[in-house]
Parts: structure tokens; C-alpha cells; sequence
């Protein structure tokens, strides 16, 4: 299969998990489009996977400096074989406190994150949401959208097997195979790990940072978008 067709199910299987997620891209992008000073956006998107808010993001604003930032091979090699060649596709590790210094540019006018740093423990979230607003240029904005369920929401969904079958699937690829190698010798179990705290949780941990008072933008369900601007 070619990176298209590995795109197009990864989109699939994440309109099953995550039915929110289009909506939290689309309304993340409209953040990017209020700006409104004229200049073309930069933007680093976190996390970013196969690169599905980086495509949106240029079919909307052409001319934005997009830098996609992942460290699974397999996301990687996809994004890298999908996105056209204006992206900077950056492998780097979230967990190690030096990541920034592999970016191509030392500021950024949104950095987001999109259903994808629930995999952090708290006190390495609470680190990186310093990092993340640092990255922020004057009048930008840092936003992270997940699940943020109340403290006392509790939920469970069935498995038909659906993701396991599209990793075997991944898995059994001539190219992206040994890729799936290396994730296991990356991540091995921890990357099943979730950490889903309240949106409270977040704000505070985003007013370590040097932004305004971080609020609530958005929420539909338990998934929720902190927004956090820094002043001109």
C-alpha cells in the first residue's frame, strides 16, 4: 500500500477512537486563521503523527511554515512519505528535556497538540507545557486538545479489534514493518499508557509558562481544548 492508503486508515481508525477529532483540528486551525496580522502563520504541531493537522492546515493556509514533530517511526515514515516537502518533519523524543533544539526555528506563532500527549507522565507534561509556551512567539498562542474528562467522569468503550488489526496490518508491510520494530524497541509497553487528568489539571500546569491566564476554549463531551496566548 501506498502512504496515502496507510494515511486514509489511520484517519479511519482514528474516527473511531477519537469521533472528536476533526471538529478539535478544524476549530484549532480557525484559531490559527483569526490571527490576522497579515503574516504567514508558523506553526508547530506536536505530536502531529501522520501529519492530518498539517494537511489541513495547508489546504486552508497555504503559505504557513508548518514543522510536524513525532517520534514514532511509524507515524513518521507515513507523515514524511504524505506531507509535501515545505513540512519540516522532525523526529524527537517529548520525554527528553532537550527536544526543542532539533526544531528548524526558535519560535512559533501556534504550537499544538492534538490527541497526543496523554502518554506523558504529569510531572514530564507539567515540564513540557514550560517548553511548549517558551516556544510561543509574542501573539501566539499554545493550545493542547484531549480527553479532560471531570474528576469524577468515569468511561469505557468496547474493542472489536479494530486498532489491533491495523497495526498487524502495519506490521506485515514491507516497508513500514521495520519501522513497527522499532517502535516496540522505542516505547515497548508504555505506549499504551494513558494519563487522562481534568482540564483543571491543565490549566495549572500551562501557568508555569510564559503565556496569559490559560482558559477553556472549547468542549464537546470530555475532549477539550487549554488555550494559552502570549502577550505582544
Amino acid at each position: 500500500m501506498t502512504a496515502g492508503d496507510w494515511n486514509d486508515g489511520w484517519e479511519r481508525l482514528m474516527a473511531r477512537y477519537q469521533p472528536g477529532r476533526e471538529q478539535a483540528i478544524e476549530r484549532t486551525i480557525d484559531l490559527i486563521a483569526a490571527r490576522g496580522d497579515g503574516r504567514a502563520p508558523r506553526v508547530l504541531d506536536v505530536g502531529g503523527g501522520t501529519g492530518t493537522l498539517c494537511s489541513r492546515l495547508l489546504a486552508r493556509i497555504p503559505e504557513a511554515e508548518v514543522t510536524l514533530v513525532d517520534l514514532d517511526p511509524v507515524m513518521l515514515a507515513i507523515a514524511g512519505a504524505s506531507l509535501p516537502s515545505s513540512v519540516k518533519v522532525v523526529r524527537a523524543d517529548l520525554r527528553d528535556p532537550d527536544w526543542t533544539g532539533l526544531l528548524p526555528y526558535s519560535g512559533y506563532d501556534a504550537v499544538l497538540a492534538i490527541m497526543a500527549l496523554h502518554y506523558l507522565p504529569p510531572d514530564r507534561l507539567t515540564a513540557l507545557y514550560a517548553e511548549l509556551a517558551g516556544l510561543v512567539r509574542e501573539g501566539g498562542f499554545v493550545a493542547n486538545v484531549d480527553d479532560m474528562p471531570d474528576a469524577d467522569a468515569m468511561a469505557s468503550a468496547a474493542d472489536d479489534g479494530s486498532w489491533d488489526a491495523w497495526w498487524a496490518q502495519v506490521a506485515a508491510d514491507p516497508a513500514l514493518g521495520p519501522a513497527v520494530k522499532e517502535r516496540a524497541r522505542l516505547f515497548g509497553d508504555s505506549s499504551s499508557a494513558e494519563w487522562h487528568p481534568p482540564a483543571a489539571w491543565h490549566l495549572r500546569a500551562l501557568k508555569a509558562g510564559p503565556v496569559d491566564e490559560p482558559a477553556v476554549a472549547w468542549r464537546n463531551g470530555a475532549q477539550t481544548a487549554v488555550v494559552a496566548f502570549r502577550p505582544r
